[in-house]
């Protein structure tokens, strides 16, 4: 039975991950800080490499993230380092600490999957979640470049992809489903729900992609509204008020299903 690592699998997309993975015949082991089956604390690279060490994964999901919203020229410095350690050097160790016992199989040819939640947010601005954001571009870029140094050391029996979903309801979001600075979060049509992005990652487990967008077609129009920066800046306000639109309507939405 192939073994898969998941990272912040104490609830929401990590939870659901755990869940798709175990009916698709992996033998899961699930990690987080509190709430799953094994510690494991992101940004510790010792930790990282010693769990990938044990139990020799043929499949780590770098999944573990933080979103902390606000205004990034005035966030305390321990929330914009806490966001940086979680969630870019959080999947650059995993990814690491993966490669590390991945690479030695078959002659060095290597063999194994690194799966990264990353974000349609690498490829525009998101004001309210410039942190975020960046790291998440950062995660992508570092995904692509690994591999290339991999591939020109020999190592090409390895897959490597980025997921990028859109606006997600987690508990991530909406535990601050009332914080303004999320309202880009929700400039689609609708948010994702997190059933999407893990039957993603499981089709990528059996026809590999380097970068999957969840929606599709969205990734393809977020892709190209970022390559016209000057005009995304501009526009900011007006998805910045559609954001925040729809965002309370998800928050009614939210509150009815409480009630």
């Amino acid at each position: 039975m192939p073994i898969a690592v998941v990272t912040g699998a104490g609830r929401g997309l990590g939870a659901e991950l755990v869940t798709a993975l175990r009916r698709a015949g992996y033998d899961v082991v699930a990690t987080d800080i509190a709430g799953a089956a094994d510690v494991l604390d992101v940004t510790d690279a010792d930790a990282c490499r010693a769990l990938a060490q044990r139990v020799q994964p043929d499949v780590w999901i770098n999944n573990a993230g933080v979103l902390g919203a606000g205004d990034a020229a005035t966030q305390p410095d321990a929330t914009v380092e806490q966001i940086i350690g979680v969630n870019l050097l959080g999947t650059i160790h995993g990814t690491r600490a993966a490669v590390e016992v991945m690479r030695q199989r078959d002659g060095g040819r290597g063999r194994g999957h690194v799966i990264t939640i990353g974000s349609l947010a690498s490829w525009v601005p998101v004001p309210g979640e410039c942190i975020y954001a960046a790291t998440k571009a950062g995660v992508l870029s570092f995904t692509l470049g690994l591999e290339a140094e991999l591939r020109a050391q020999g190592v090409v029996g390895m897959h490597f992809t980025v997921i990028c979903p859109d606006g997600m309801l987690t508990p991530m979001i909406t535990e601050v489903i009332d914080d303004p600075a999320v309202a880009m979060t929700f400039t689609g049509l609708r948010t994702v729900e997190p059933h999407e992005v893990s039957a993603a990652v499981i089709r990528v487990l059996r026809t590999p992609r380097r970068i999957v967008s969840v929606p599709h077609w969205r990734g393809a129009q977020v892709r190209l509204i970022g390559m016209v920066p000057d005009v995304v800046l501009r526009a900011a306000p007006v998805f910045s008020r559609l954001g925040r639109a729809q965002q309370g309507r998800v928050r009614r939405a939210l509150g009815s299903d409480r009630a």
